[in-house]
């Protein structure tokens, strides 16, 4: 058995659970692995719920689902409580966040309960030109950031992730959702046109209209995280835009979003991901103006039945000398600088050299007794010259 065999018998028990499909009756793969891919996959707690009324499922496999769904609920309360004092302190200064990814897909309940997905922050978006006093809004409340934290460049969609001094939640203020671009896939402006207001727990949010939350989904999982260009797809995500699909079906306009990926050339990424859905979960592709890459299942397939940490270290090691080449680079550059700046150096201070002896040469003529005894004749020849003119 493969992790492609396990990935497979994960898909069918979430589509049976979540999306109306049928259960395998036989699985044959061992649950080992069915645990290793579905934590690889961040889908275990969803995984969790699925089999709760499973009798087939081994008794020690049962309480480790059942604890894993225990704690990633108790997870997401604490996550979900950051989230009403960050909108509570946002209310206060007449700010309404836009919930993005996970914090607007438990608000709004696209899953049954809110401890199936799994989280990784709190994702909101802001007024750009309310960024800094949204921030102090909530240092003040004792939100502050980790030595830990990777602070993002000033071009970042995020400002730095704060953290909430009750829970350690980090709260992810976005002033772009993607890119403020109107021609981008995900522009803020296009993002920001439909928003719903909605209360949560004493407070006012906005969600996201349905079809450009699940382009953003589709966006932030395939292009964003790479895991297009990568040959591969990440189950939490295709699941995502599964559930959206599932809540807002008719109210998804197929034909805008096929209409922004296309424009940006990337019209075979948003095909590519629909086909996974439907060949995973069951989910029929709407009609789109590109097919998906040629071979994507097969890809898919080869990418997964690797072994997940054999790839993974294969990746790092990647990366890790592609920083080390950078790196020799950037030393490699810094050594001409500094050469350049030592022979600049060294030659202003010839030059100051030069000028001070010339100086001193010149004051020597200066002090000396002939040009003293020189002076008058100096002065005869220079107004000789002005008369002359």
């Amino acid at each position: 058995m493969t992790r492609w065999d396990a990935l497979t018998t994960i898909c069918g028990d979430l589509r049976a659970g979540l999306l109306g499909g049928q259960r395998e009756v036989e699985r044959g793969v061992p649950w080992e692995l069915i645990i290793e891919v579905s934590s690889f996959h961040y889908v275990t707690p969803t995984l969790a719920w699925c089999l709760s009324d499973d009798a087939t499922v081994p008794s020690d496999v049962r309480d480790y689902f059942a604890a894993m769904a225990s704690l990633n609920s108790e997870r997401n309360e604490r996550m979900l409580a950051t989230l009403a004092r960050t909108t509570s302190i946002l209310n206060a200064i007449d700010i309404e966040p836009v919930l993005l990814k996970g914090a607007a897909y438990l608000v709004e309940g696209i899953y049954p309960e809110p401890g199936l997905r799994i989280l990784g922050d709190i994702d909101i978006l802001i007024p750009r030109d309310r960024g800094a006093t949204a921030v102090a809004a909530l240092r003040a409340a004792g939100f502050g950031e980790m030595l830990s934290d990777v602070v993002p460049p000033p071009s970042h969609h995020h400002l730095p992730t704060l953290h909430d001094p009750v829970t350690g939640t980090g709260v992810e203020l976005h002033t772009d959702v993607m890119s403020r671009a109107p021609d981008a896939v995900i522009a803020t402006s296009w993002f920001c046109e439909m928003t719903r207001p909605a209360v949560f727990r004493d407070g006012r949010v906005r969600l996201p209209d349905p079809t450009r939350n699940l382009a953003h989904a589709i966006f932030h999982g395939e292009i964003f995280h790479s895991n297009y260009a990568a040959k591969k797809t990440q189950l939490r995500y295709l699941l995502d835009v599964a559930m959206l699909r599932k809540r807002h079906g008719p109210a998804i306009d197929w034909n805008d979003i096929d209409r922004r990926f296309g424009a940006a050339g990337v019209g075979e990424v948003l095909a590519t991901h629909l086909a996974f859905a439907a060949a995973l979960l069951g989910q029929p592709a709407p009609t789109l103006s590109h097919g998906p890459r040629e071979g994507a299942l097969a890809e898919l397939c080869g990418t997964e039945s690797r072994d997940s940490f054999a790839s993974q270290i294969e990746r790092l090691k990647g990366a890790c000398d592609w920083l080390l080449t950078e790196w020799g680079r950037v030393i490699a550059s810094r050594d001409r600088i500094q050469a350049e700046l030592e022979r600049t150096v060294a030659a202003h201070a010839q030059a100051e050299s030069e000028r001070a002896e010339a100086t001193r040469a010149l004051d020597l003529v200066r002090a000396s007794r002939s040009w003293r005894f020189t002076a008058p004749l100096r002065a005869i020849l220079g107004a000789s010259r002005r008369w002359r003119q």
